[in-house]
């Protein structure tokens, strides 16, 4: 493995099995050509992906463990809850998962309904015919809107249609962030608190914030992201060392989703160090 392999990562990702376009292998094909040495596939609520994508980078010899991204909310506030290393094919591990993806299921149906008697030509079973195999969620809704022409582009679904504030939005019940962090710690996972930054909490409430989370058993924060800025990565590398823990970083690629963004360098300037990975490696014992 070269030197320059052996520089950068991406520890955030997704695939057709949440809601990105491309699979597992051809996350991995992209990621070999641009020299990446670790990757982690974290779809949302889902590990349904993480076999293929561990076969795809064995076979490409490039470093992986079991990642996820699980959806919370905290005081009407979006927080996404990053698990790396547990133990994924856990039968207790799939049953929260299943239960987590009904009420996903339920939303998005009810979401749907709301749609067609508001005149839109749209159903669960158009969805899934649509996009076979996936945990559908509201991105599916916004690219299957827009694709059939029912609104300009996917970004209208949410900003007019379905997200919050809107006619046609549903809430879903939500998954308290300690929560995420105590289920991914029981099953072996190390559980980080993604795209911090994305919250749009002052430096103060962030602070306090992640401060909470860390007593219940957070171990990193994501460090490196599509869009942060110097001063952002600054606040997080602060807020982090006040609090013991590690860093991580990635792109959050979800393909034609997210157009802006590749795999492995973001919207351009992003450069996650391998260090990233072993620090998660180190914490997990797996030498994947």
């Amino acid at each position: 493995m070269t030197d320059s392999r052996h520089s950068y990562v991406d520890l955030h990702l997704h695939s057709v099995y949440s809601d990105g376009s491309f699979t597992p292998g051809e996350i991995v094909s992209d990621a070999e050509k641009k020299g990446l040495s670790a990757l982690i596939l974290t779809d949302h609520d889902t590990t349904e992906g993480t076999s293929l994508m561990l076969k795809a980078c064995a076979q490409a010899g490039i470093r992986t463990i079991p990642g996820i991204e699980i959806s919370c909310t905290w005081k009407d506030k979006s927080i996404h809850i990053l698990g790396y290393g547990m133990d994924y094919r856990n039968g207790h591990f799939q049953k929260q998962l299943a239960e987590w993806q009904g009420d996903r299921e339920r939303r998005n149906r009810a979401i749907t309904e709301k749609l067609r008697k508001g005149g839109y030509d749209i159903s669960m079973k158009q969805l899934h015919a649509h996009f076979p195999g996936a945990i559908l969620t509201r991105a599916h809704i916004a690219v299957y809107m827009a694709e059939k022409q029912m609104v300009p582009d996917k970004n209208a679904v949410f900003s007019s249609l379905i997200g919050k504030g809107c006619p046609y939005y549903v809430p879903r019940k939500p998954i308290p962030p300690g929560d995420a962090v105590r289920f991914l710690l029981s099953h072996g996972g190390v559980p980080v608190f993604a795209h911090p930054i994305l919250t749009r909490m002052t430096p103060e409430m962030l602070d306090s914030f992640t401060g909470y989370l860390a007593e219940l058993g957070l171990k990193g924060m994501e460090g490196y992201y599509s869009g942060y800025t110097v001063e952002d990565e600054a606040l997080v590398a602060e807020i982090a060392a006040k609090y013991g823990l590690i860093l991580t970083g990635g792109s959050d690629f979800h393909g034609t989703a997210k157009p802006s963004i590749s795999i492995g360098t973001g919207k351009g300037g992003l450069r996650v160090p391998f260090s990233c990975y072993e620090s998660l490696i180190s914490m997990t014992g797996n030498r994947s």
